[in-house]
């Protein structure tokens, strides 16, 4: 009886093993999946510029064009998105350039200092914030997780 009691304690311990590795992987693949689209939807987004303000020396997005592209690729992203069905992706941009102006987000310094500590002007840059809010992605009773965040920053050379 001994024997049955220890192979069943370690097949349960195995199989909660074996099920945190399967929610694991799935929740890596989410994580690739929110910061692929981000990416695509930051550098997307920084294509639209206005090119008659870019000749006289100004740089400026074309913001509503940027946010119909970001809108359209959420929307085909939704047909290959690993995350469970009923999950919803807000997103949430931030465009600098000269018209917008240009803040630090980084935490690292004011605007204009390089992480090198010389100063010199921004360039003009597209952050794009997912946040996707779905079910809990973990079977296991203590492992809660019902969102993923992923952030993309595309920024333009001078």
């Amino acid at each position: 009886m001994k024997v049955f009691i220890v192979f069943f304690a370690l097949l349960i311990i195995n199989v909660s093993f074996l099920t945190y590795q399967g929610d694991m992987g799935r929740y890596v693949r989410c994580q690739a999946f929110l910061k692929a689209v981000a990416e695509e939807c930051a550098a997307g987004a920084a294509l639209y510029y206005d090119e008659e303000a870019y000749s006289d020396g100004r740089f400026c997005f074309r913001q509503e064009e940027g946010l119909h592209y970001i809108e359209f690729i959420l929307q085909e992203s939704d047909k290959q998105m690993p995350l469970p069905h009923g999950s919803t992706i807000a997103y949430e941009v931030l465009f600098q350039d000269d018209v917008v102006g240009y803040e630090d987000d980084s935490g690292s310094g004011p605007a204009g200092v390089g992480h090198d500590g010389e100063s010199g002007s921004p360039n003009p840059s597209v952050t794009v914030k997912l946040k996707a809010a779905t079910e809990d992605l973990f079977r296991l009773p203590f492992l809660t997780v019902t969102e993923i965040k992923r952030r993309a920053k595309y920024e333009l050379p001078q």
